[in-house]
């Protein structure tokens, strides 16, 4: 039975553009090593909305994680702006669980939120 995750929205992220707005887009991992991400939001700035489904091939286990980051895209290296990991025992129940998953990065707590729809099918 697949993990299916929906990635909703972001905001509350911070602006590292100087010039110009983030180009945003969220990368998401089971395993920390396989990663797929979204299309880039260009000129999205400190919140997009996303609207898009990756599917996940795991077997039900009460210490899953799903790995969540989110990038500004730049010409030369884009720049980390949070990351988290959010807890799937809830996801395995076969409902479609909302989730709120708050970034962090570095020290810095509550870089922003991640708006997503997880259900196990």
């Amino acid at each position: 039975m697949p993990l299916i995750v929906r990635v909703i929205s972001v905001a509350g992220v911070k602006d590292e553009d100087d010039l110009g707005k983030n180009d945003l887009y969220v990368r998401l991992s089971t395993d920390g090593s396989h990663w797929v991400q979204t299309t880039t939001k260009k000129g999205a700035g400190k919140q997009a909305v996303f609207d898009e489904t990756f599917t996940f091939d795991v077997q039900p286990d009460p210490s899953s994680k799903l790995y969540v980051e989110v990038y500004d895209k730049d010409p030369l290296k884009d720049d980390k702006l949070g990351e988290a990991k959010y807890e799937l025992s809830n996801a395995f129940s076969g409902q479609e669980v909302d989730g709120v998953v708050e970034l962090h990065h570095h020290l810095h707590r509550h870089r922003g939120v991640v708006n997503l729809r997880i259900s196990y099918r």
